[in-house]
């Protein structure tokens, strides 16, 4: 594993689906009796496909530092996108519209849908960056330290006549 290759689209995602994957376990509606309910425990099947797609941004960033070619991490990064926009969704629908027995949200709510969020903008983040190398320094598409290109040879040009 090379943390050398991991951009800040990267750090982001796994970021927002640590947070989100919290949010989960953590009070997101208040009850009549006083009482909170857990995203677990408010939600159906909603919670299980937000736990994936959590996993998923964490795991980007586990995939991208062992991968040797930019291909894999890629892909995922625009998989991870899509989710995240599912996530958004999903997540924007709960808020709006409560559970049966819910008085009000709770700040776990906003955290989840601010982790959703945050996993779009990490894996569209994360697309965006190509790892041009700067001047001086070379790298591949990783981002890890290449040798220099060989020199260019200049070879001059026929004479015009043909040859003698």
């Amino acid at each position: 594993m090379d943390p050398r290759r991991l951009r800040a689209g990267e750090w982001i995602a796994a970021a927002s689906g640590a947070a989100l994957l919290l949010a989960l376990f953590l009070p997101w509606y208040s009850l009549d009796a006083g009482a909170t309910a857990t995203g677990l425990e408010a939600l159906a099947v909603v919670d299980l496909v937000l736990a994936l797609i959590a996993a998923a941004a964490i795991a980007l960033l586990l995939v991208t530092a062992s991968q040797r070619v930019p291909a894999v991490p890629i892909a995922l990064d625009a998989l991870l996108t899509l989710g995240g926009l599912v996530g958004v969704v999903l997540v924007l629908v709960r808020t709006l519209n409560l559970p049966d027995g819910a008085a009000g949200r709770d700040w776990a709510v906003w955290l989840a849908l601010g982790g959703s969020l945050g996993i779009v903008v990490g894996g569209v983040l994360a697309m965006r960056d190509e790892r041009l190398s700067p001047p001086g320094r070379h790298t591949d598409l990783t981002g890890r330290p290449t040798p220099p290109p060989a020199e260019i040879e200049t070879i001059p040009a026929p004479r015009r006549g043909g040859a003698t």
